[in-house]
């Protein structure tokens, strides 16, 4: 077989990784080799990179007892909460989703061995599912904090988490582990079985695996409740009272009642996977080798949520003409005693305002009006029915998802030094999703409006089973996204150009990449039919062509206050038949005035195409409630350019939003700058100090809908008026509210990371310490002119920017066992609503290796029992924070 100098690097560089992370061995450091690092294409000293760098290695994998990847790399403090995770039940899809620094999925850069992994989210996102990796298989995870657009192209905005995978393994291994929660729910399981072989040409490594996980529903929870006011008997809200209906239905009672809906709900979806990978080598002769990577990954996912609400705003178009005759009368006489005390109000206005005149009228004193907010009659403005159809069961959400992979490369080395590589990658993700008790609008119509089959329906009391039976249906979608790569690239140093510190380094290249997607919600979605938002169809493709290069300049080493200085450079260039070419580029500097300290620095600039589903969404139709400048009761008054002054608005705008075909790059700057010191007189230790500055311009958003309506009609900017339609009676049928290029965002922090090791006759005690201090994090609309400060912010739901994340540990290592203890630490925060405390879970595990063959792990999580905090005080629990509690889990590997 060949050794490329990429071969050579993997090893090196595995063996640094494993040294540096978990610590386990004390012997003398080994013999620097040249590596390639992620964020360049250049071999080098992996200390002499100018970005920071994040490694775990399987060691690490292992000892965490994760099922997936992202359950790992989201307790590392570089890492953001915008992400989705099995906490997201609702909406979430059972994808995982992995973010840096709060930027977005769409803005970080997954690889898999430094190539692109197709990407997956309703066959049309720009994001990576991680329960596509299959964790057994994973030598290091590399997780690079810095722009790297000039290297890997599009998206590696916030940075690049490349996962690199095993290429052998000392014998055929076989691994289970197993996991159970202390309050039940979420009980999970994992099988695999790795193999790899090796002759004289060639070599190879497969892996072979099955997961399960189950859900966590709220029952599961003491802590989780959740109360709506869609209730199976039914609420009903008027202008002059609300009133729940008995459960016979047979009239009302004063005052709408809340259903506690957390009963019927999931916290956590359920998932199960099965996924087969395959890698392997060739070599043709001693200086040229085929490469090639196979996966695939089968997989389904379950969430489930209370039965579909139905209120007026999302279709229940019932009136007083549904109500029963004795719910008529009730609400006749709610609205006389509504009518009575505001004559009594209306007669003590008109006393005390006689009253203010005769005493000259003093300022400030006038007695305020009543308001007849009841309504001129019981029946003059319309009700809100709300009901919720329990009977017919929950809303049960299924995902089934295939993702593809194959990659076939040849790879070699000149006589000369120089390495080529050439690849071609083809990825799909194609699914199927079903929603099951969806239910149809236009046939609830029919039944309220009587042109159905149904006779005297029933609704107060409980929706009768034949309504439910002739309105609802299971609700089909399907999509797929394929990715098609090709590039080839070349590599060596350039003998030529000599500094004092070695010779200069040259890397170089050409790739092409292809993406399309398609997005096919149902025939009932399309055409507005469902309770859920109307969406057209998706699809489109862009293809990018881009060529890139390279330059490693040592320009000193080994000298009096220079033991080494080096200067980085990467350009880049992208066509993009969807909007025509981008450049990038990226300069690095490392120096080191001794071997103890290093100081490295980067500005880097980066870039993120708008997606598939940016550029080509189909319209989907939104509800959203505004202010019609042309409303006659409007609260700021008419617009000075209505043609016509509407005169009944129920406080909703139907709205398009979607896709954007004319939406451009976003593009950004990051600057890094920061210190490396490892002291020769303190064995094994070493801290880092990285600071980062982000800033992105044309951020993609959606725009701001109120601000649209006031442009046009209070101020006449015609750009505005022709976001909106209106029919000839003045009421908006149609506002436009695609995404457009309109955010700007600007996020500064700095990262720590200290490792301490001690060394004593019975072992080793391995210390590290993580931290993220967010120092600032603002949003600017070029719209509005507005910022918007998220420093410290908690989301009830998901997004967190505190001020601080931390990760700590400390391990033992004995002979043959291992015992540790991990902290995460979240800071406190604020919440729309409340101030959030702080969150620190305590994780303990331990290892021991039972014989040469044989080893076996064992954890406990969130040891203390946390439980999330309720960010609004209404049952919200941001996903980030630990939903599953005490957690148990299990492992044994044994190899032949």
């Amino acid at each position: 077989m060949i050794k490329t100098k990429l071969s050579i690097a993997v090893a090196a560089f595995s063996t640094l990784a494993t040294a540096a992370v978990s610590a386990q061995e004390t012997a003398a450091s080994p013999i620097v080799e040249e590596v390639i690092v992620t964020g360049s294409r250049i071999a080098r000293d992996p200390l002499s990179t100018t970005g920071p760098i994040t490694i775990l290695d399987s060691a690490a994998i292992k000892r965490s007892g994760v099922g997936t990847v992202d359950e790992l790399l989201n307790q590392l403090p570089s890492m953001g909460t915008t992400g989705i995770n099995a906490n997201d039940n609702n909406g979430g899809a059972g994808l995982s989703f992995v973010d840096l620094r709060n930027l977005g999925s769409e803005r970080t850069l997954v690889l898999v061995n430094g190539r692109r992994f197709v990407s997956s989210s309703s066959g049309v996102g720009s994001a990576v599912d991680m329960n596509n990796i299959p964790v057994d298989m994973i030598e290091r995870i590399e997780v690079l904090t810095d722009g790297a657009s000039a290297v890997y192209g599009s998206d590696a905005v916030a940075g690049v988490i490349n996962v690199v995978l095993k290429k052998a393994v000392d014998g055929p291994m076989i691994s289970v582990r197993g996991g159970a929660t202390k309050d039940g729910g979420g009980e999970n399981g994992d099988i695999s079985f790795t193999f790899s072989g090796e002759g004289e040409r060639g070599s190879f490594i497969a892996n072979i695996s099955h997961s399960q996980r189950d859900e966590i529903t709220y029952k599961d929870r003491e802590w989780a409740s959740l109360n709506s006011s869609i209730t199976p008997n039914g609420n009903v809200y008027t202008d002059y009272g609300s009133f729940k209906v008995k459960e016979d239905g047979s009239g009302l009672t004063a005052g709408a009642e809340s259903h506690e809906i957390g009963q019927y709900m999931w916290l956590s979806g359920a998932m199960e996977r099965s996924s087969a990978t395959a890698n392997g080598t060739f070599s043709l002769t001693d200086a040229t080798e085929l490469y090639g990577e196979a996966s695939f990954t089968t997989k389904t996912t379950n969430q489930q949520l209370a039965a579909q609400p139905m209120y007026g705003a999302n279709g229940m178009s019932m009136t007083t003409d549904h109500l029963t005759p004795a719910m008529q009368q009730q609400l006749m006489a709610a609205w006389d005693k509504a009518e009575q005390a505001y004559q009594i109000d209306k007669a003590a206005y008109e006393a005390a305002l006689a009253e203010w005149v005769a005493q000259g009228s003093p300022e400030g004193m006038k007695p305020t009006e009543p308001a007849a907010s009841h309504g001129t009659a019981w029946d003059a403005n319309p009700i809100d029915v709300r009901l919720r159809p329990v009977g017919g069961g929950t809303r049960d959400y299924e995902q089934t998802t295939d993702t593809y992979r194959v990659i076939l490369g040849a790879r070699g080395d000149f006589a000369n030094s120089w390495s080529w590589d050439t690849f071609y990658s083809y990825g799909k993700n194609e699914g199927e999703n079903v929603t099951r008790n969806s239910y149809n609008k236009r046939l609830l119509s029919q039944v309220l409006d009587g042109t159905s089959p149904i006779q005297n329906p029933q609704f107060f009391g409980g929706i009768g089973a034949d309504v439910l039976d002739y309105i609802r249906y299971d609700d089909h979608e399907n999509n797929e996204y394929e990715l098609v790569n090709a590039g080839a690239s070349l590599t060596g140093d350039i003998e030529a150009i000599q500094f004092q510190g070695g010779t200069l380094g040259f890397a170089a290249g050409v790739e092409y990449r292809e993406e399309s997607g398609e997005f096919n919600p149902s025939v009932e979605t399309q055409t507005g039919d469902t309770f859920g938002n109307q969406q057209d169809a998706t699809a489109g493709e862009f293809s990018a062509t881009e060529v890139f290069a390279e330059f490693n300049l040592p320009i000193l080493a080994g000298m009096k206050y220079a033991e080494e200085l080096t200067a980085d450079l990467a350009v880049r260039y992208s066509d993009f038949d969807t909007f025509g070419g981008e450049s990038t580029g990226k300069l690095g500097l490392v120096y080191a005035p001794t071997e103890d300290v290093r100081f490295r620095t980067s500005y880097s600039t980066s870039f993120r195409a708008p997606g598939i589903y940016e550029l080509f969404s189909g319209s989907a139709q939104s509800y959203e409630y505004l202010e019609d400048p042309c409303y006659a009761e409007a609260e700021k008054g008419t617009g000075a350019h209505c043609n016509k002054i509407i005169t009944a608005f129920d406080g909703q705008v139907p709205t398009n939003i979607g896709g954007n075909s004319e939406l451009t790059p976003e593009e950004a700057t990051t600057f890094t700058a920061g210190v490396v010191w490892t002291p020769s007189f303190f064995n094994d230790f070493s801290i880092t100090l990285d600071y980062f500055d982000i800033e992105i311009e044309d951020a993609i958003t959606s725009p701001d809908l109120q601000l649209i309506l006031d442009d046009c009609e209070r101020r006449g900017i015609a750009s505005a008026c022709d976001r909106i339609q209106r029919n000839d009676a003045g009421n908006i049928t149609a506002l436009e509210g695609a995404l457009m290029n309109l955010g700007q965002i600007n996020t500064k922090g700095v990262d720590i990371d200290m490792t301490q090791n001690f060394d004593f006759d019975a072992g080793q005690l391995a210390l590290r310490a993580q931290a993220t201090r967010l120092l600032e994090y603002k949003e600017f609309n070029t719209q509005t002119g507005q910022t918007t400060d998220y420093k410290g912010y908690i989301g009830t739901s998901s997004d967190m920017y505190v001020k601080w994340r931390a990760l700590t540990s400390a391990t033992w290592y004995g002979n043959s066992w291992n015992l540790g203890v991990d902290a995460q630490y979240i800071d406190n925060g604020h919440s729309p609503y409340l101030d959030v405390p702080s969150a620190t879970y305590i994780n303990l595990k331990a290892g021991w290796d039972v014989t040469e063959a044989m080893s076996l792990s064992a954890g406990i999580d969130n040891v203390a029992d946390r439980e999330p905090f309720d960010g609004s005080g209404g049952g919200d629990w941001n996903s980030t924070y630990d939903y599953q509690g005490r957690y148990f889990w299990a492992g044994a590997t044994y190899q032949f």
